[in-house]
């Protein structure tokens, strides 16, 4: 079961990419039939929420020198994809993460169900039934429309309070993010005093402590986490949105989560989400946009050095669509100046405030990164 939702899922590892969507590749032979032949252990899928090829090359620019590159560029399978929700060309959230997690497209704002609202299993159900441990991080809430389509099933995205309920049902073995708020009753507060939304009694981090979740809210708790006296973890650093520099950073989170879930002898799967990139996006707040792909791809460094320090993890970095139509040019009436590694200027331009319908990247390594790709020849 594992396995054939796992190859669903790289089929469609976007939104629905198209069926018949062209795949440019880069990638030595010989590593192709090792990597083809190799068989998976551990997964992480990593989501770079809004991130087009604009906003890699943007990332690019903008790193400390020019011998200072992406990790997310250094993964040896290249490609790009087409995403389209099964309502039309331009995607959200809810309809591409659930074509990462089942294998197939939906309607957009739907989590976890095709478009007639038809239950859709996805891969941590799947992994969990093959005795993997399963992980979810995001910078968003936990109950946001990307992560939730992995652990959850529901009409809206919207529902958070129901998503949240699910989740706590779902058996994962670690999930970070923010969004504390849709855990606790309305009675009572998270670490950061803000009052829960559900129901008096309906103490969702309470009934997770009791089923053997280590809850923690901080980063110095975070950091202070014994691996090997936790096999749970319920992190949640802030009552809606994580916020730096008060909560702990995307690469922090995911490498305490790998440590947690590479326990289990028999692998596992996470998703780790930079999810600010899409947010900073729709604001079309450049500086934003930056700081958030740069702690996207420290995540990333983080996952692709435990990947190499195997031969059974297979690491995916991409987008579910791109967000804000940005541009990156020579016009000095647009945003900027902003300068590149060599000192040299650049202007951006943002063309919407909202999703796009352009391909989005794609890089990936490990056994079946292969099998991501549809081969196009000239």
């Amino acid at each position: 079961m594992f396995y054939r939702v796992l190859i669903l899922c790289l089929a469609l590892v976007l939104t629905a990419c198209s069926h018949n969507a062209p795949v440019s590749v880069s990638y030595p032979q010989p590593a192709i039939h090792s990597i083809a032949q190799a068989r998976v252990k551990n997964i992480i899928l990593m989501i770079g929420d809004g991130m087009g090829a604009e906003h890699r090359k943007l990332a690019r620019l903008t790193r400390a020198s020019e011998s200072n590159g992406l990790a997310m560029d250094t993964l040896q399978i290249r490609g790009e994809v087409r995403t389209a929700s099964a309502g039309g060309a331009i995607t959200d959230s809810a309809a591409s993460a659930t074509a990462m997690a089942t294998g197939h497209k939906t309607r957009n704002g739907v989590i976890g169900l095709d478009p007639d609202l038809n239950h859709l299993s996805n891969i941590i159900e799947a992994a969990r039934a093959k005795g993997k441990a399963t992980g979810l991080v995001t910078t968003t809430q936990i109950t946001h429309a990307t992560p939730a389509a992995f652990a959850a099933h529901s009409a809206s995205r919207k529902n958070m309070l129901e998503i949240a309920h699910q989740m706590s049902l779902a058996d994962i073995d670690v999930m970070m993010g923010g969004g504390g708020i849709y855990f606790l009753p309305e009675d009572k507060s998270d670490c950061y005093q803000q009052a829960g939304k559900r129901q008096k009694g309906d103490d969702l981090i309470e009934m997770l402590q009791s089923s053997g979740y280590f809850y923690i809210c901080s980063e110095k708790a975070l950091r202070a986490l014994n691996i090997k006296s936790v096999e749970r973890v319920l992190g949640l650093f802030a009552g809606e949105d994580m916020l730096r520099p008060f909560m702990p950073d995307l690469a922090l989170m995911t490498q305490k989560s790998i440590a947690v879930l590479s326990e289990n002898a028999q692998g596992f799967f996470l998703m780790v989400e930079g999810g600010q990139i899409d947010w900073a996006s729709h604001d079309n707040e450049a500086e934003k946009v930056i700081e958030s792909l740069r702690g996207f791809d420290k995540a990333v460094k983080v996952a692709r050095d435990f990947a190499l320090s195997t031969d059974d993890t297979l690491i995916i970095v991409t987008a579910d669509h791109e967000t804000g139509g940005l541009q990156i040019n020579r016009h000095e009436g647009d945003i900027g100046p902003f300068l590149d590694y060599q000192g040299e200027k650049f202007f951006l331009h943002w063309s919407t405030s909202r999703h796009t319908g352009v391909n989005v990247p794609l890089t990936a390594s490990g056994p079946m990164s292969v099998k991501l790709l549809r081969r196009t020849t000239s």
